[in-house]
């Protein structure tokens, strides 16, 4: 039998973002392959402790970038920037964002280089071929979380409304002055916090109101919260369209301060019965973002390199 190639991951870490999370699944997913053997180089200022998921990964992590060594790149963002131009291997681009079609943003200039693209959602995929410039296939592949390993969401939830803001803090903060108005006292995240504490967060939660930026690819904070079981408020940032769908999976109003503010009264008001309906279906949609999809679409992908 051929020996596995090396697929050659990059990343430069200072701090847990979904984006490093999702290239960590899509690592994990590699381990899997019959072909290929993940490897990754960690660039070099890189924070290595227990929030890097690759702080104890083995094999250790490269010390030495060397693309041509690789049999597939697995890229994402800005790894472009370390990549030969022409490739030396295969490309397999993740693509997170719908800001790769901007032209103002510099990941828009990689699209013309080739590679096998893979987006977070139809969203992205729209975007990107709107621009009419990438080179090479463009495949969807919703992101997966996997629910088995998150913390048992609490019985008697202590937490009636939390704002998980840490995206967009001055948001978060006028938001929760003008619900403390309303007499909706929320808890309110302006900073990062580890994951653990984020995820149990949420399973103490009986409402979410998750911030993301104002155009987003995919953002998972908002699958998370429904998967904790929390009635979940995420405003429209067009990559979370095919899963926040306002009224069936959450509610979903305009990224304005009254639009959020009156969609997290309306959250508040459901829980109870009456929410029953709608944390249902949201538990069918988390359920349809099954990790192992996600692993199985990427796999046979790989294969037909």
């Amino acid at each position: 039998m051929t020996p596995p190639g090396t697929i050659l991951f990059r990343r430069d870490f200072h701090g847990l973002t979904g984006g490093h999370l999702k290239v960590w699944d899509y690592f994990q997913h590699a381990l899997e392959s019959t072909r290929f053997q993940p490897r990754v180089y960690l660039v070099p200022g890189s924070i290595v402790d227990a929030t890097n998921p690759w702080h104890r990964v083995s094999p250790a992590p490269l010390a030495v970038w060397d693309p041509a060594a690789a049999a597939v790149l697995f890229v994402a963002g800005l790894d472009w920037t370390a990549v030969p131009d022409p490739p030396p291997a295969p490309v397999v681009n993740l693509v997170q964002g719908v800001r790769h079609a901007d032209l103002a943003d510099p990941r828009h200039a990689f699209l013309s280089r080739p590679a096998v693209r893979i987006c977070v959602s139809e969203a992205v995929a729209d975007a990107i071929r709107s621009t009419g410039c990438v080179a090479g296939p463009i495949h969807v592949i919703p992101n997966g979380i996997d629910p088995a390993t998150f913390p048992t969401p609490e019985k008697h939830r202590d937490i009636p409304l939390l704002i998980a803001g840490s995206k967009n803090p001055p948001f978060a903060l006028a938001l929760a002055d003008r619900l403390s108005a309303a007499g909706v006292r929320p808890v309110c995240l302006t900073a990062t916090v580890e994951r653990p504490a984020f995820l149990q967060l949420l399973g103490r939660a009986e409402a979410v109101v998750t911030l993301p930026l104002e155009t987003e690819g995919f953002f998972l904070p908002a699958l998370e919260a429904m998967a904790m079981g929390a009635v979940v408020v995420c405003p429209d940032c067009v990559g979370n369209r095919g899963f926040c769908r306002d009224g069936e999976t959450c509610l979903r109003p305009a990224y304005t301060l009254d639009a959020v503010a009156a969609a997290a009264i309306e959250a508040v008001a459901l829980c109870g019965t009456a929410a029953a309906a709608l944390l249902r279906e949201a538990a069918a949609e988390v359920r349809r973002h099954d990790l192992a999809r996600e692993r199985m679409a990427f796999l046979r992908i790989l294969d037909s390199l």
